[in-house]
C-alpha cells in the first residue's frame, strides 16, 4: 500500500476501505475465507486493487466496496468486495450487487474495447449486523414465481460472511486482518469494551512501526465515533494499560490522544472563561476559566494515568504536567508520594 493518506469518510467506509485496500491484508482475507474450488483456479501473484468505486453515494453509508483485479484461468476476473455496515440484512443486497456488477463490466468494456467477453465478477459480501444474516443469496429468489421462466432471469449467487456471528477463533489472518474483523465483529456490542485488550495487543506482533501507528489512529477513530457504549477515556485507558509492553508505537499514539486532551480541556477552559468573562465583563474573568479548564483537563488525564499505573516521570514526559503538581494529584487520590532517588 502506498504512503499516501486517505480522507476518512463514514466511519465504517473508512475503516474498511483503509484495512482492505492493504494488499496483504485483502489477500490474506481471500486465501482464508474463499472456496478451495476458487483459490485453485487463481492466480494470486496477479492480485492488484482498482481504484474505482461502484456504491453509489446516496447508498454509501450502507455500503463500502473495494474491487480487486486477478487471473482466473489466465483470463481477466475481478474479486468484489462489499461491506455492508447496516445492523440489518438488506433483501435486495443482489440487486444492488447485480447494479455494481453491470457498472464493473460497463467500465471494463470502455478500457478493453476489443474484447468479446465479460470477465468473471466473483461478489463477496462481509457483514456485521447485529441479527444473524437469513436472506437468500440466490438472485432469483428475488421473483415469486419462476418456475418454467428461469431462462428469462438473471442468476448469480454471492459468497457471504457474517463475522458478527462467527466464533473468534474463526477470524483468521494477518495482524491486520484479525484487527479489523474482531473490530467489526464488536463494534455494535456491549462487549466491545471487554476485547480493546486483546485488539490493541495484536498491533504488537505489527514489525513496521509506521503502519502500525497509521493503522491504530485509524483503528481508534473508528471506533471512537462508531462504538455506541465506549467513550474516547475508555479507549485511552485500554491503550494506555499496555503502553509500556507496546514501547514506542503505543507511546506514540498514547501521546497523540493525551495531547488531543490537553488541547480539548484548553479549548474548554477559553470557552468556560469567555462565559466567566461575559458574566463579569472583565479580561481577568475570562483568563482564570481559561486556566482553571486547563488545570482541569490536565488533572483529569493524570488521574487516570496514575490510576494506570504509569510512572511519574512518563507522566510528566507526555504531559508536561511538572513532578510536584503529579504527586499532589497523587495524595488527593489517597495516593502515596513518589520520590525519586536524588
Amino acid at each position: 500500500m502506498s504512503g499516501q493518506k486517505k480522507k476518512i469518510k463514514d466511519p465504517h467506509d473508512g475503516a474498511f476501505d483503509y484495512f482492505f485496500r492493504e494488499k496483504e491484508t485483502a489477500l490474506s482475507f481471500l486465501e482464508e475465507y474463499l472456496p478451495v474450488k476458487i483459490k485453485r483456479k487463481l492466480d494470486f501473484n496477479s492480485l492488484k486493487i482498482s481504484k474505482d468505486t461502484f456504491v453509489d453515494k446516496e447508498i454509501a453509508r450502507y455500503f463500502s466496496d473495494v474491487l480487486y483485479e486477478i487471473k482466473l484461468n489466465d483470463k481477466p476476473a475481478f474479486l468484489y468486495l462489499l461491506f455492508e455496515h447496516k445492523s440489518w440484512e438488506d433483501w435486495f443486497i443482489c440487486l444492488q450487487l447485480l447494479k455494481y456488477m453491470v457498472k464493473i463490466w460497463e467500465n471494463y468494456l470502455k478500457q478493453e474495447k476489443n474484447k468479446k467477453y465479460l470477465p468473471v465478477i466473483i461478489p463477496l459480501v462481509i457483514y456485521h449486523g447485529e441479527r444473524k444474516w437469513k436472506i437468500d443469496k440466490n438472485f432469483i429468489s428475488l421473483f415469486a414465481d419462476p418456475e418454467d421462466l428461469e431462462e428469462y432471469i438473471p442468476d448469480f449467487s454471492f459468497n457471504l460472511y457474517d463475522i458478527s456471528h462467527m466464533p473468534d477463533e474463526e477470524l483468521k489472518g494477518t495482524v491486520l486482518l484479525k484487527i479489523i474483523l474482531i473490530a467489526f465483529k464488536y463494534i455494535f456490542s456491549p462487549k466491545l469494551r471487554y476485547k480493546l485488550g486483546d485488539i490493541f495487543k495484536l498491533f504488537l506482533e505489527l514489525h513496521d512501526k509506521r503502519k502500525g501507528i497509521e493503522y491504530l489512529e485509524v483503528l481508534l477513530r473508528y471506533l471512537a465515533s462508531s462504538a455506541r457504549d465506549i467513550k474516547e477515556e475508555e479507549l485511552l485507558e485500554s491503550v494506555t494499560q499496555i503502553l509500556e509492553e507496546g514501547g514506542d508505537i503505543m507511546q506514540t499514539i498514547a501521546e497523540k490522544w493525551i495531547k488531543k486532551g490537553r488541547e480539548q480541556g484548553i479549548e474548554q477552559g477559553i470557552e468556560q472563561g469567555r462565559e466567566q468573562g461575559r458574566e463579569q465583563g472583565r479580561e481577568q474573568g475570562m483568563e482564570q476559566g481559561r486556566e482553571q479548564g486547563m488545570e482541569q483537563g490536565m488533572e483529569k488525564f493524570v488521574k487516570r494515568s496514575l490510576k494506570e499505573g504509569l510512572p511519574i516521570e512518563t507522566i510528566t514526559r507526555i504531559t508536561g504536567f511538572p513532578e510536584e503538581k503529579i504527586n499532589q494529584v497523587k495524595e488527593k487520590m489517597g495516593l502515596k508520594r513518589e520520590v525519586r532517588p536524588s
